[in-house]
């Protein structure tokens, strides 16, 4: 991948479009790069990387630091970084489904509800014919069954994992268990995209 990063107060984002976005996931699938996971940089993470070292270490960590936040386009612009277009995760996950329909890529879903994830997982088989949701796990599960969780997310051959916990849970799950999938490629912190997915609320 060959994308400029740049950095606002010290926090690291990366210059891309939803589809620059979607071709690097693509290019992580496909074993051009190492596997690697996904998080949105908003205000609100600026904010608390600049106080928090193991935030800014989790967002040094990831594969692609999409600007999803328009605090974060208002200031690359103001500071004369760059000019950012606005990747918000809740599109980038459905754009990341439609690639894996096509290409045949299974996925997992962690997180929400388990109504929510379950209706999520129906909603993005209808609208992306083909695709594989190869399991699902609602984001109640305790520590003590995180083993089991990981062996249940390696025996699914999920290449995608979507994880949807909020911020900063999510971020810290992600950044804690990734070194344990064997399977997935690309993982991504989607904080309340299941429940807009599920129709139960509007974005």
């Amino acid at each position: 991948m060959n994308l400029k990063r740049i950095e606002i107060l010290g926090v690291p984002v990366d210059c891309v479009t939803i589809q620059e976005a979607v071709d690097a996931a693509e290019q992580i699938v496909e074993g051009r790069h190492p596997a690697g996971y996904i998080l949105a940089v908003n205000p609100e993470k600026v904010m608390a990387a600049g106080s928090q070292p193991a935030v800014l270490a989790q967002l040094r960590s990831a594969a692609l630091l999409i600007p999803d936040g328009v605090g974060i386009v208002i200031a690359a612009r103001l500071f004369g970084l760059a000019r950012l277009s606005r990747v918000p995760g809740a599109e980038l996950m459905p754009r990341l489904c439609e690639m894996a329909a096509r290409k045949g890529y299974p996925v997992f879903l962690y997180g929400a509800k388990p109504e929510i994830v379950r209706e999520a997982a129906i909603a993005l088989q209808r609208d992306f014919s083909g695709l594989c949701v190869a399991g699902t796990q609602h984001g109640y599960a305790t520590e003590e069954e995180m083993p089991a969780l990981i062996e249940r997310i390696n025996a699914s051959g999920a290449k995608l994992l979507f994880v949807a916990l909020g911020s900063p849970r999510q971020e810290n799950w992600i950044a804690r268990h990734f070194s344990m999938l064997t399977t997935v490629r690309v993982c991504q912190g989607v904080g309340g995209t299941f429940d807009v997915l599920s129709g139960r609320v509007a974005r």
